[in-house]
């Protein structure tokens, strides 16, 4: 289900979507505005307002509503949230994760860009869901991790109404592992693969998707991916290879496919430029190299 509500619909969207919160806008009539969709289990929105409060007394009436764990990423404004006795900033250079069945006030003095992740309870162990008895502020050792989390719901907010249920809830998921393994990690003060691998899984269909860019770089990637080229370096270490092996290696393994076919209507130097290299002789070079035999021998081999 996809959700697009502005101006004076936003207040009624946001309790039909957040529980039964209270707003509060001090006089304030700027623009408002509220994206939302499901994602399976999970429920992901992007949020724009003017200065205003939320009040969650009782947000949800049971522990399987969708909404009963919060995260925020705040990319504008400077905001607090008060709950059980603590205060957390919220900002653009953390992530904040809470637990809405318990009351809280946020506070957003000015005016706020922020993206909302909604997530079933029975998704997190006891001992996590006992951490959230107070907000919880990621560190600076999660700033990879929240990268690639803040990344991934961009992304998907943008091309969420060009996926399929299926696809959705398989984003879901994905946002649910990360989450899990920020809060996990913090728990054992011990880093973790997990987030290594999701970065891993996106980064590998990007390259495969820009094969024929021969000026990809890791650089690139890692803009796209919004983390550091580091990050990258680690997320291919784990697999015991470097983005740059990865990335001719599967030019090569491709064009070799693609010789085996029997389709002749490209020619050996169309598909090696179809394929990123800069030259013919650069491709024959590299694929001789890894092949032990030409591609004109390879593709004369097809009956």
């Amino acid at each position: 289900m996809y959700h697009d509500a502005q101006g004076p619909d936003f207040a009624a969207a946001a309790r039909a979507l957040f529980g039964n919160v209270t707003l509060a806008f001090p006089g304030e009539r700027g623009d408002r505005r509220l994206v939302s969709t499901d994602l399976g289990d999970v429920r992901l929105s992007a949020l724009h307002a003017g200065a205003h409060d939320v009040l969650g007394e009782r947000v949800v009436l049971h522990s399987y509503d969708p909404d009963a764990i919060k995260l925020i990423i705040q990319t504008e404004g400077l905001s607090e949230l008060r709950q059980n006795g603590r205060r957390a900033r919220v900002s653009a250079d953390a992530v904040v994760i809470y637990d809405p069945t318990r009351p809280y006030l946020l506070s957003n003095p000015g005016p706020v860009d922020l993206v909302l992740l909604q997530m079933p309870r029975g998704a997190f162990s006891r001992p996590i869901l006992d951490r959230l008895a107070c907000p919880f502020r990621s560190e600076e050792r999660h700033a990879g991790l929240q990268q690639v989390l803040f990344s991934l719901m961009r992304t998907t907010l943008g091309e969420a109404t060009r996926l399929d249920d299926a696809a959705r809830a398989s984003v879901g998921q994905t946002l649910l592992s990360l989450v899990n393994t920020m809060l996990e990690g913090d728990m054992s003060q011990e880093p973790t693969k997990a987030s290594r691998q999701v970065l891993l899984q996106r980064v590998k269909a990007y390259i495969e998707a820009n094969l024929a860019d021969p000026g990809i770089t890791v650089a690139e990637i890692a803009r796209r991916m919004g983390c550091s080229p580091r990050y990258i370096f680690r997320a291919f270490a784990d697999d015991a290879t470097t983005p740059a092996d990865y990335l001719w290696n599967l030019r090569l393994e491709k064009a070799r496919e693609r010789l085996c076919s029997g389709d002749r209507a490209q020619s050996i130097s169309d598909i090696a430029f179809s394929l990123g290299f800069s030259s013919s002789a650069h491709f024959s070079r590299a694929f001789r190299a890894r092949f032990d035999a030409s591609p004109r021998e390879v593709r004369g081999r097809v009956n």
